[in-house]
């Protein structure tokens, strides 16, 4: 399993998890027993994101990426193409059917 993501809190690293499943990769979370000592270290050192299957390495780095850039932008709240569920513009997933955000 290859570490993709190094996370500044647990919320950050959940919506990468969530990312990741959106576009069809298990992921899952390592450090979150060790949140509570972030300020001793840092955050980066203490939380994780690992792929479950590495042939998915290469797109998940790229979501990543994609997700990192648009965490940037500012977006307006957005509707879902196939729920129809209003979604917050930092989401880049639905919350309610997982669908990628349309920008």
């Amino acid at each position: 399993m290859p570490h993709v993501y190094s996370a500044a809190n647990l919320v950050e690293a959940q919506l990468v998890v969530d990312e990741l499943a959106a576009g069809g990769m298990r992921s899952h979370i390592t450090g979150s027993y060790l949140s509570g000592a972030i300020g001793e270290l840092p955050p980066g050192d203490v939380i994780g994101v690992w792929l479950e299957e590495h042939r998915h390495m290469e797109r998940a780095r790229a979501l990543i990426e994609d997700f990192e850039a648009t965490r940037r932008e500012p977006h307006p709240d957005w509707y879902c193409a196939r729920c129809d569920e209003r979604v917050g513009g930092e989401f880049g997933a639905c919350w309610q059917c997982g669908s990628r955000a349309p920008f």
